[in-house]
């Protein structure tokens, strides 16, 4: 067994003990060893029916924060994100003067040279929930020094398999309906769950009927729910 299967196995033995932060330590020191980089970005979250990727957690190192936020506002025009929703598991080796400085892509380009960016890789897979998306984005600020066809060819199977191995996160306990409702959603949506209909409701909070169906429709879509015997459910807790 060569040094590489043997750290292979036991990235894996690590993965499966659930302790993320250590695993994500040695996973990342590994990557490092291999291709060679001076920030990352280790991204969780969903993928919506619209096709549009939602960020629930990103976990950075070498970079300063402000890059998600900064990057967030010129997400829509790159191609790089276009191609990840697609396809999340096919590697993106992205030379930031090359391919992400004409038209639009070129407030892309300037956004991430604006934070030291001069190479990047990305790849992902789908988690196991439905929707669920993990990635890598790796970053090399030095622009004369793109990461070469062997290098690829490296991160292409070890970024998914890092991914893949990572311990599951504890699960989170699901957001309180007060939390997820406004104060006026969730007075009409125990009405609504008690049994009076819209025009009551309407009568008793001094609004139109119009208003009290705006604010069940988002009580519904903000609960997951679609009737009324699930939404009394959810209110119960």
């Amino acid at each position: 067994m060569t040094n590489h299967d043997k750290r292979l196995l036991s990235l894996m033995e690590l993965g499966r003990t659930g302790n993320r932060s250590e695993y994500r330590r040695e996973a990342l020191a590994w990557l490092d060893r291999q291709l060679g980089f001076d920030g990352v970005v280790w991204g969780e979250g969903r993928q919506h029916a619209d096709g549009v990727v939602h960020i629930h957690s990103a976990e950075l190192r070498g970079r300063s924060e402000r890059i998600l936020a900064d990057y967030g506002a010129v997400a829509h025009l790159d191609p790089v994100a276009r191609r990840f929703a697609r396809q999340p598991r096919s590697l993106q080796n992205v030379v930031v003067d090359r391919d992400l400085s004409a038209g639009d892509t070129a407030a892309v380009g300037e956004c991430l040279r604006s934070h030291d960016v001069g190479q990047l890789m990305l790849c992902g897979v789908r988690s196991s929930d439905a929707g669920g998306l993990r990635w890598l984005t790796l970053y090399r600020e030095d622009r004369s020094r793109p990461f070469t066809r062997a290098q690829t060819e490296q991160a292409a199977f070890a970024i998914p398999f890092v991914l893949l191995a990572e311990p599951d996160a504890p699960p989170e306990p699901a957001p309180r309906v007060t939390d997820l409702l406004t104060a006026r959603e969730h007075e009409v949506a125990w009405a609504y769950a008690e049994g009076a209909d819209y025009k009551t409701i309407a009568q008793q909070l001094g609004v139109s009927p119009a208003t009290v169906r705006t604010h069940l429709q988002s009580s519904f879509r903000k609960l997951e729910v679609h009737n009324k015997i699930a939404l009394r459910a959810r209110l119960l807790g």
